[in-house]
């Protein structure tokens, strides 16, 4: 059993652990546990037997008492005919560490095992673990949960970063994804400076792909359209018809969120936009990929970005 329970890019960052126990384990079984609004995240990984779901964002403003109970309602509905050899924390938050102290309770599972104090996000709870893992936190989160998982089940850490995606599409078009919204405003790019680099690309024959998920990404997609007519919208809610389509994409230019991070995940050259996120933890999975980081992200001159992409290869 793994736990995962969020978010969007940090599911992204589990999946090479995912398949590295697969590549050790090859007859193994994996549930795994992610909140209900991420199961479509999780699926895109066909190393994962089986999907389990608890509704935390859901029940996020009810009271603590209110949010014990269905949590403990919940946990012994989905796993009170299950066991496990393994249960492995991959969050390794106060609530996940409790979360995975009851699912060993309630299944009678031989272990539950996480991040040491020193390790963990949030350390709380970690004597709730019968193994405590040392692993640095200064490592990209790919890695730590790679390191993580090798640790619990005794075997070498692989070296090499396989994010177990089936993919339709294999053959590179030259389709470069502006990801431009987040969670957090203070993550966003401004549209102005979007713009600049949307009007240097028509110098080059290249699409420019847009996934448009609210009425603000539409905007800021009929802006970008106005000003190049290559650029077109990737607007779909099936999470495979998404992956597929950026599958076929040659380069992306994203902040810190999900879709930025799916990209990278699969191998694309590309250009990170941080502020606070720390690169070295979440940003850049593979060599080839670069970021440019300010202390805030109107900080970031368009002009950077354009020097980088006048070395990459869109003929």
């Amino acid at each position: 059993m793994i736990i995962k329970t969020s978010s969007l890019g940090d599911i992204i960052h589990s999946f090479p652990a995912i398949v590295d126990i697969k590549k050790k384990f090859p007859n193994c079984k994996i549930d795994y546990l992610v909140d209900n609004a991420f199961l479509r995240t999780a699926r895109l990984n066909k190393n994962i037997d089986n999907f389990l779901t608890i509704s935390h964002r859901e029940k996020m403003n009810k009271s603590i008492f209110l949010k014990i109970r269905d949590l403990e309602k919940d946990l012994n509905s989905i796993f009170k005919n299950r066991y496990y050899d393994q249960i492995i924390d991959l969050q390794g938050l106060i609530r996940t560490q409790i979360i995975g102290a009851r699912i060993k309770k309630i299944t009678g599972s031989k272990q539950f095992n996480g991040y040491d104090f020193k390790s963990a996000r949030e350390a709380l709870f970690v004597f709730l673990y019968d193994r405590k893992i040392g692993v640095s936190k200064n490592l990209h989160a790919v890695t730590r949960m790679k390191n993580l998982v090798a640790s619990c089940l005794d075997f070498p850490p692989e070296k090499d970063i396989n994010f177990g995606y089936e993919i339709n599409h294999l053959k590179r078009e030259n389709k470069v994804v502006f990801i431009h919204g987040s969670s957090k405003k203070s993550k966003e790019y401004s549209t102005e400076s979007w713009k600049k680099i949307a009007d240097y690309l028509q110098n080059y024959k290249v699409d420019i792909c847009i996934p448009v998920y609210d009425n603000e990404q539409r905007i800021f997609f009929y802006e970008i359209s106005e000003l190049n007519n290559k650029a077109y919208k990737l607007e779909t809610e099936n999470l495979e018809k998404i992956k597929n389509e950026l599958a076929k994409c040659s380069f992306f230019i994203g902040v810190d969120t999900g879709f930025t991070h799916i990209c990278s995940s699969f191998g694309m050259s590309g250009i990170f936009l941080l502020a606070k996120t720390d690169p070295v933890k979440a940003g850049p999975i593979f060599n080839h990929q670069k970021v440019i980081r300010q202390k805030s992200m109107d900080k970031i001159d368009p002009e950077e970005i354009i020097s980088l992409l006048k070395e990459e290869n869109f003929d």
